[in-house]
């Protein structure tokens, strides 16, 4: 017996019989009252939902008031006719799909899958207004319709060409709304799959053109390219290059500081003791303290303290807050100091397992507001008397001498775990200086010296006192005196253990006159001391470099 075949789509009904009353009984109301004609049968044969709509709920008109009429016209169209080629275009491509996928015609999902193909493996490479829109409308599609197949014909069609790819992503992060959603910015990061070295360029290139913040799809960007730790190795100048560029932000956001601490923390952490590298960095040395000015009451203080990954002893936060204090002009008074403060302070320093601060770091002084409420505190776990080492460098030196070459600073310290030693000369440690000047003041730097091959015959190092990276805070003593000297040691301290936390790195002005550090300047006799307004407002100055000394002293904590 002959089989009569059933209808199936897509079919070619005849679009010349669209919108004819004799022909439609199916009335689409647009959002404007306007109403579209169409046969009820034909139109059920291409939808499912239609075909409920009509057969089982004897609806006779279906509202569509969020499609223009152009996207509604070639929905129909396309039913009666079996295609869309000569009648989807760009400016309607999002509606019809749209339409396509509420009314379930799954041919016409398809086609319009098709053309997407078409248009995003034909993108021109320099083209970005074609590269934007594919991308925008992939984006469209997952959000709305919960679909990743377009975002995945996206990612499959820019990583064929890798200079489409660096040319769309460059343009979209300098072009694109100052924060787009997490979402979009995910999928940037699918598209430079493997070569995420492009989006380190594209932030290099956005850093450029603004001195003076992180845009809020950078600050995004940022904070999941630095995790990726073989960059740091595989483009090293380039991530180097980065991260001087968020060191010259003329003045970050608090936002915008905490994420360069993170990032110059992690960058750091990673460089500890590796077979390449003879010596360990020693964390949180020479900050810019000015950013805690940013920072409107000690409330806040705290919690950007509590939560800075740069902040991790107590003394960090000591000097953190002395500061705060001294730039905001708060006058010695006690009451400046909110209650419960010092109690906080002993509750995160139990939390973190932190050492105790030393009496001999923190001074007498109780005219400062914070030392008294320490002292009221008279908390045990905060101030300790006796489990610390203060360990001084073996000699003095003139600014020019720390400051302006590289060389190695010496100290004698045996750990208490090491009983007998019959090695040759002392035991103890180097702290390596990588030298700052004028033009390259960044470069400075003190690290830990670990390579014992590298130790002269005079002093040698216990690999026991690898421990001690984690656990030196560094300060210096500074001494001075009317007139030029040579001696190394001077018969009274003028300043003992300066606070170098947070104090920024050393650097001569422009003029190459004198040195400066945080708050201590070291000027040339006759040049005249420079305005207190200029970058730091404390003012404590010293004379001419050549009747200075500074003997470097570290606390270790055991």
């Amino acid at each position: 017996m002959y089989k009569i075949p059933k209808v199936q789509v897509p079919m070619d009904f005849g679009v010349q019989y669209l919108g004819l009353p004799s022909h439609s009984n199916l009335r689409f109301v647009l959002g404007n009252g306007e109403e579209l004609l169409a046969n009820s049968m034909i139109m059920s044969f291409n939808s499912p939902v239609i075909e409920d709509m009509t057969t089982n709920l004897f609806q006779h008109t279906i509202h569509v008031p969020e499609f223009t009429k152009n996207a509604v016209q070639c929905f129909l169209a396309a039913s009666y006719s079996g295609g869309i080629a000569d009648r989807i275009s760009k400016s309607n491509f999002r509606e019809v799909n749209k339409i396509a996928h509420m009314f379930e015609v799954s041919w016409l999902i398809e086609g319009c899958f098709g053309y997407f193909k078409t248009l995003t493996f034909g993108m021109e490479t320099d083209n970005f207004s074609e590269q934007l829109y594919v991308f925008n409308e992939a984006m469209f599609v997952m959000k709305n319709l919960k679909k990743r197949n377009y975002i995945e014909i996206v990612i499959k069609g820019f990583s064929t060409r890798l200079s489409e790819t660096r040319y769309f992503i460059s343009n979209y992060l300098n072009t694109a709304p100052s924060h787009c959603s997490a979402a979009h910015l995910d999928v940037i990061f699918e598209i430079a799959e493997s070569k995420e070295y492009i989006l380190l360029e594209a932030l290099v290139e956005q850093l450029d053109k603004s001195k003076y913040s992180i845009s809020s799809n950078g600050r995004y960007i940022l904070n999941k390219v630095c995790s990726i730790e073989r960059l740091r190795f595989t483009h090293k100048s380039l991530y180097q290059n980065l991260l001087k560029k968020l060191e010259g932000i003329e003045n970050p956001s608090g936002e915008d500081f905490m994420l360069i601490l993170k990032i110059r923390q992690e960058s750091q952490k990673k460089s500890k003791i590796q077979a390449s590298i003879p010596y360990a960095t020693i964390p949180n040395l020479f900050h810019d303290y000015e950013k805690l000015k940013s920072i409107g009451d000690i409330d806040s203080l705290f919690k950007f303290l509590v939560e800075s990954p740069e902040v991790t002893n107590c003394y960090i936060f000591y000097d953190a807050v002395a500061i705060w204090l001294n730039q905001k002009g708060y006058s010695s008074y006690a009451q400046f100091i909110p209650e419960g403060l010092v109690e906080r302070f002993a509750e995160h320093k139990h939390s973190r397992g932190w050492k105790p601060l030393s009496l001999h770091y923190i001074g007498a002084d109780t005219a400062n507001s914070f030392n008294r409420k320490i002292f009221e505190n008279m908390n045990p776990s905060l101030i300790t008397y006796n489990r610390y080492h203060r360990i001084e460098s073996t000699r003095g030196y003139t600014p020019d001498e720390l400051f302006a070459r590289n060389h190695d600073m010496k100290f004698k310290f045996r750990e208490e775990s090491i009983k007998e030693c019959t090695k040759k000369g002392d035991c103890g440690f180097i702290l390596r200086v990588t030298a700052g000047s004028s033009k390259k003041d960044n470069n400075f730097d003190i690290g830990l010296l670990t390579e014992t091959k590298l130790y002269p015959d005079d002093i040698h190092f216990h690999d026991e006192s690898l421990s001690m990276i984690d656990s030196i805070h560094f300060t210096l003593d500074v001494t001075e005196n009317d007139g030029p000297t040579k001696d190394p040691t001077f018969p009274t301290v003028s300043w003992d253990s300066l606070k170098v936390t947070w104090y920024g790195k050393p650097r001569k002005d422009a003029a190459n006159k004198y040195w400066s550090w945080g708050a201590h300047r070291f000027h040339k006799k006759g040049s005249g001391r420079p305005h207190p307004g200029d970058r730091y407002r404390r003012g404590q100055y010293f004379g001419d470099p050549s009747a200075i000394r500074l003997r470097p002293a570290v606390y270790y904590f055991h």
